[in-house]
């Protein structure tokens, strides 16, 4: 899959662009059954809501022969290469849950100054490609953005590294009411909605957020961050757990097959 120059345009300018479904439904249900499989492992790449229901679920490329599939796939490196014309690995892989009747919401936040402080990530020369696994609709917490607000730098006023042994909650890097204001006076919001297969590419500086699941249709959303292989973390510590940051830097290569865990006819 290949971008064209407006779509290179709009994702410089706009720091979102929507591809739209690009994994048929079949496709779906594989992810959708791998995730299911994927629960079934314990461990603390499982993150739970106060309720005890799942909020996050990491690294399930390394656990699931169909999440493997995935980030190799030319439909979502194809375009990451692209944008950032360079080698590029999984720095972070993970789902996002948000069930029916009560998915907690995500603070306003960039992901960039989280990365720098937890992980020492020296540049933000990494991308986000979200594909929803299920759709995504005005009423159960879609994804909202803040157009444009990558090209203004970090919008938080001190990076706070609380948490960095383990999942680190947006909240912990919130914007201020006051920012989120001024921000969106000047660019507005925007929030892709779309059935479950679509692709949605963001900056890893912009500012997004979403609401509380208050809708009877659960929110799942899958995440894969790329990042180039020249743009390695340098913890001044411990590093992070290898569930929240990837150790196989090794430069992927693109694949074009459809998703199946049917092996292809010779």
């Amino acid at each position: 899959m290949r971008l064209t120059p407006d779509q290179v345009e709009t994702y410089n300018r706009d720091g979102v662009l929507v591809l739209g479904k690009i994994f048929d439904d079949g496709e779906l249900a594989l992810l959708q059954d791998e995730l299911s499989a994927d629960l079934e492992t314990a461990g603390p790449h499982l993150v739970t809501e106060q309720d005890g229901r799942l909020r996050a679920v990491y690294a399930s490329h390394e656990r699931r022969p169909g999440f493997r599939q995935l980030v190799t796939s030319d439909r979502l490196l194809g375009p990451a290469t692209r944008l950032l014309g360079a080698d590029l690995y999984v720095y972070q892989f993970k789902i996002n849950a948000k069930h029916s009747f009560g998915g907690e919401a995500w603070a306003w936040h960039q992901d960039y100054p989280v990365w720098r402080a937890a992980d020492n990530l020296p540049a933000p020369r990494v991308i986000n490609i979200a594909v929803y696994l299920d759709d995504a609709t005005e009423f159960n917490g879609p994804v909202v953005f803040v157009p444009g607000s990558h090209r203004l730098g970090s919008s938080v006023k001190q990076d706070n590294a609380r948490g960095t042994g383990e999942h680190i909650d947006p909240l912990d890097f919130a914007i201020s009411e006051d920012r989120l204001q001024a921000l969106t006076r000047t660019h507005g919001m925007v929030s892709p909605k779309g059935p479950a297969g679509t692709v949605v590419l963001f900056h890893p500086e912009i500012v997004h957020g979403s609401a509380v699941n208050i809708s009877p249709f659960s929110r799942n959303l899958l995440i894969v961050t790329y990042n180039e292989t020249s743009n390695l973390p340098r913890p001044s510590g411990a590093p992070r757990p290898s569930h929240l940051v990837g150790r196989d830097t090794e430069p992927l290569v693109a694949t074009t097959d459809r998703l199946s865990l049917v092996p292809a006819e010779a």
